[in-house]
């Protein structure tokens, strides 16, 4: 007979516990943050091809002009759920980020080097680096507009949540009652759809590097598709818990 020790079985892996509040609260928050940022320095790389390759005759006005074109959008509802004032809002969102950056000398640089003729290659190559460091200024102000917009249509994805969960809750029910299948496949699918939905349509939104994409129709979409999905998770959830 082996008077070999019998073998040790491999230790269960450890599973992560639930989230708590807190916790879910700092990883949005910390989401949001990492997307802005991602957001900014796409709008960035898209702006700097732009203004050397795809725009050169607008230069860095095709970023002052979407701005322009955003604060247009937010004076078309000038009121919102959370905001009494969005213009002014949206105002000194703008003023605050042109403020940081005349206070490190960015615009005033900029402001110089057009008085100035590119003599020497020295003044050139000051006016092309002033330039896209005024530019990456709009694409901030850009992004922190798109992001108030985002902020402002958050009642309507509550609305959309709430339609979503009765309406589930609803054929949920109704299908519990009526002796109707289970399937664990289309409740797992519907649930990563819901989490693509509430974030995906912002981060969109946000990296969108292009004019012309009304945020009306953004809200319109991405709550459309909050409400489907939420509604498809309920209504799949299991028959009995």
């Amino acid at each position: 007979m082996s008077n070999r020790p019998p073998a040790r079985q491999p230790a269960a892996a450890k599973q992560p516990g639930p989230r708590g509040p807190v916790t879910l609260i700092l990883a949005t928050v910390l989401g949001l943050f990492f997307a802005t940022l991602v957001s900014w320095m796409f709008g960035v790389l898209i702006e700097l091809s732009g203004i050397y390759y795809f725009w050169p005759e607008e230069g860095i006005d095709h970023s002052r002009r979407l701005v322009q074109e955003d604060m247009g959008y937010i004076s078309a509802a000038p009121r919102s759920v959370l905001v009494d004032d969005t213009v002014g809002f949206a105002t000194e969102v703008v003023d605050t980020v042109e403020q940081q950056y005349r206070r490190i000398g960015i615009p005033q640089w900029y402001e110089r080097t057009q008085s100035r003729e590119a003599e020497t290659l020295a003044a050139e190559i000051s006016f092309h680096v002033s330039r896209v460091l005024l530019m990456t200024m709009y694409v901030a102000q850009d992004t922190l507009l798109r992001l108030a917009v985002a902020g402002f249509a958050i009642p309507a994805f509550f609305l959309a949540c709430l339609l979503g969960l009765v309406d589930g809750l609803v054929r949920r029910d109704l299908r519990r009652w009526g002796g109707g299948r289970e399937s664990s496949f289309v409740y797992h699918h519907a649930k990563r759809y819901t989490k693509w939905a509430l974030t995906g349509g912002f981060t969109a939104y946000l990296a969108w590097p292009f004019g012309g994409f009304d945020p009306a129709l953004m809200v319109l979409t991405c709550t459309a598709l909050v409400a489907a999905a939420l509604s498809t998770t309920v209504a799949s959830f299991k028959k009995y818990i």
